[in-house]
């Protein structure tokens, strides 16, 4: 389960409702929540009343409602390195005090994350950026690391890179329409969002994606059932 204190309080009381209640064992299940960095931005989401500029607190305030989650992220790059840095450190406390079992970042380069490995104690185990199939080069995102350099980064350095927006929605791209993705899923008998799915997977790359029905959730953890060619990966990652 994947959420953010950014999402609203309704979204993150609706993840918690649903932890509670579900048959399966929280020791079996893994919940990530976010932090945003909002220190003198005054802009956007740092703008709602419950984001004051301290990292700490948004942090208790999080936990409070989700409880503890097995992965907490800092959920962009604050204004400044100097703030980025003191956000971390938040991080850091919060894996010390034992509210999370892992930390991470979210929408960070190959840049900003070499920078911050040098300063910190606990590497991020994770960075969480927009990737996929039509958006993933060096035009794409490469300030907020949905780029391969950060992907290759992430791969080189033992950080998990994980893909939100994995079928392109953010990204506006319609892979169910794309000639090329629709024949690679014909000749495997799969759809164009499980072929965009694996060949996030084949290269190591978490996924983190949504759906709104029954089949859809299926049908896209059904991505292990059959493999890409190198020469099909190559042709999707020309697009």
């Amino acid at each position: 389960l994947d959420t953010a204190l950014t999402y609203g309080d309704v979204v993150q009381r609706q993840v918690a409702a649903a932890l509670a209640s579900s048959p399966v064992k929280r020791a079996d299940l893994f919940v990530t929540t976010k932090v945003p960095c909002c220190p003198l931005s005054g802009s956007g989401h740092c703008q709602d009343p419950e984001f004051n500029g301290s990292i700490a607190s948004d942090i208790k305030k999080d936990i409070a409602i989700l409880g503890n989650v097995d992965l907490l992220l800092l959920h962009w790059p604050c204004d400044t390195y100097a703030q980025t840095l003191q956000a971390y450190t938040d991080l850091e406390q919060a894996l010390q005090t034992g509210v999370t079992r892992a930390i991470g970042v979210s929408n960070f380069n190959a840049s900003i994350l070499e920078r911050l490995a040098n300063d910190v104690k606990v590497k991020p185990a994770v960075n969480q950026c927009g990737h996929s199939v039509g958006a993933h080069n060096a035009s794409h995102n490469p300030l907020i690391g949905g780029d391969d350099a950060t992907a290759k980064y992430c791969a080189d350095h033992g950080i998990s890179y994980s893909a939100y927006s994995p079928l392109g929605g953010l990204n506006k791209i319609d892979i169910w329409t794309n000639p090329v993705v629709i024949a690679i899923g014909q000749a495997h008998h799969v759809s164009p969002a499980q072929v965009a799915l694996r060949w996030l997977v084949q290269q190591r790359i978490t996924v983190v994606t949504a759906a709104d029905k029954a089949s859809y959730e299926a049908e896209d953890m059904d991505v292990f059932s059959f493999s890409l060619t190198e020469e099909e990966m190559a042709t999707l990652a020309s697009l």
